[in-house]
């Protein structure tokens, strides 16, 4: 008896240490095949974005990363591993401990907070913890944004020249310190420079001006202001132009000056939807417009769209004033047929009043203004004897501010809805010439699991099957063991 307890207790021992060994040896094959992890996350949140492959594929120069204080598994040098693999220029190296590289310490003022240091022959850039970590303070919750800080910290660093964008300030604009912050932001993210510009004050307009954006301006301009303006699109300026409506009986004529460049007018009043497929939490005032296809809005034509909020419409001159005008327009966005334009703000009725006007309205064109070189301006290195001037202009400025919007018990900001924010920057990608800025940029709000199909049954089956498994197989054993009996 105490022979056949022995012969079984050293079987399961024997069993126990198979598993070990199996499952030991399992891990260690795993990790010298270094298999890439699944990313479960609903935004993929660990895998490197179809917009980072383009933007850092082409890149000429070597990079060299060095990671601070972090070890060989962790998910920044999984991601910088896929960096390498689209790139053979990138390279990565860890320092566990940056005593023993006194060298690095002192020519980039290492910290205990840096974790990663991008160098190229000529340039440098650090990135610390709190460069790759965002803070949302309307879900307080921690967002990583380490991929958007690596790609453009790669792309900064190799790029001869970034974008100049300008915002107008002098009268009452939304600005880059207050209601855009999160635009800036994401157009700084973007790889841009941007700045504020009163031209009061610089009584001109720098000639490193790649783009400016005027919002919503609350006070007409000066004169000289519109003069300064109106050179700009003659020498080939580029403007984006958000309007919220106006809803007082104030006139602008200098405003009005530069946008009769374009023979574009913002007319006073508010759109209201009718259709319910058009619009948000059942509000009227809370647009989804179709979005036209064009190379600046295909990415957001095809998943989403944007979502305007109080906005007003757009009106054109005549088609033979604009061809005398030399513009060609190109409509954005626009309502469903059976909108309203209410021109009587005080009046809050859902449906339609007798001074309402139904039909399909334009919220946003872009306007392409063609202009003949003068003998003065033509150079013997150009054999073109026309430049243009181009100019997106949009019917509201709330939908890619700081507002906040509340959906039931929370609360977001305007530009956080749909692709409202991807649409603007994706506008002056267009403006500045930046082709490989025009995608849908990674949502890096929320973590949720979204499996492939694949994956899915992979992960349940090592969840669900290997246990189930194991004990069917003890069942079977069991049994086996007591018809020996």
């Amino acid at each position: 008896m105490l022979k056949k307890i022995f012969c079984n207790t050293t079987k399961t021992i024997l069993l126990v240490l198979i598993l070990i060994a199996c499952f030991v040896g399992i891990n260690l094959l795993m990790d010298k095949i270094d298999l890439p992890d699944i990313d479960v996350t609903q935004n993929k949140l660990y895998t490197l974005t179809e917009e980072s492959k383009q933007k850092v594929k082409d890149i000429s120069e070597e990079i060299h990363v060095y990671f601070i204080g972090i070890v060989e598994d962790a998910p920044i040098v999984d991601l910088m591993k896929q960096y390498i693999d689209v790139n053979d220029k990138f390279s990565y190296e860890i320092i566990e401990d940056i005593t023993t590289r006194p060298e690095l310490s002192s020519e980039y003022n290492v910290d205990n907070n840096t974790i990663m240091i991008l160098k190229t022959n000529t340039r440098s850039q650090v990135l610390s913890y709190d460069d790759l970590y965002t803070y949302d303070y309307t879900s307080y919750e921690q967002i990583d944004i380490s991929e958007q800080k690596i790609t453009n910290a790669m792309v900064n660093l190799t790029l001869e020249n970034k974008p100049m964008i300008y915002f107008l300030t002098g009268h009452n604009e939304y600005s880059l310190e207050n209601e855009l912050t999160r635009l800036s932001e994401g157009i700084s993210n973007d790889v841009n420079s941007l700045s504020s510009l009163d031209l009061l004050v610089t009584q001109k307009i720098p000639e490193d001006a790649s783009a400016i954006v005027i919002g919503s301006p609350a006070k007409d301009f000066q004169a000289s202001e519109s003069d300064l303006l109106i050179e700009y699109i003659k020498n080939g300026g580029k403007i984006l132009w958000l309007s919220d409506p106006d809803f007082s009986d104030t006139s602008f004529p200098n405003i009005q000056r530069v946008l009769d460049e374009f023979g574009v007018t913002f007319d006073n009043g508010v759109v209201i939807e009718q259709d319910t497929s058009k619009m948000v939490l059942q509000t009227g005032n809370f647009i989804l417009p179709d979005v036209e296809y064009t190379d600046a809005t295909k990415n957001i034509a095809t998943d989403g769209g944007v979502m305007l909020i109080n906005s007003g419409k757009i009106s054109l001159e005549e088609s033979d004033k604009l061809e005398e005008l030399g513009v060609e327009a190109q409509s954005i966005l626009t309502t469903s047929s059976n909108a309203l334009f209410r021109t009587d703000t005080s009046n809050q009725s859902n449906g339609k009043v007798d001074s309402d006007i139904e039909g399909s309205f334009t919220l946003a064109y872009k306007l392409t203004k063609t202009i003949p070189i003068s003998d003065a301006e033509a150079t013997s290195d150009t054999n073109a004897d026309t430049k243009t001037s181009e100019m997106y202009v949009i019917a509201d400025n709330i939908f890619v501010s700081d507002a906040q919007v509340q959906v039931q018990n929370n609360y977001s900001c305007s530009i956080d809805f749909y692709n409202n924010k991807d649409f603007v920057l994706n506008l002056l990608a267009d403006l500045t010439q930046r082709p490989d800025s025009i995608t849908i940029r990674k949502d890096t709000g929320v973590v949720t699991y979204t499996a492939t199909l694949q994956q899915d049954i992979i992960i349940k089956i090592i969840i669900f099957g290997i246990p189930i498994l194991i004990i069917v197989l003890g069942i079977v054993i069991w049994q086996i063991r007591r018809r020996k009996k």
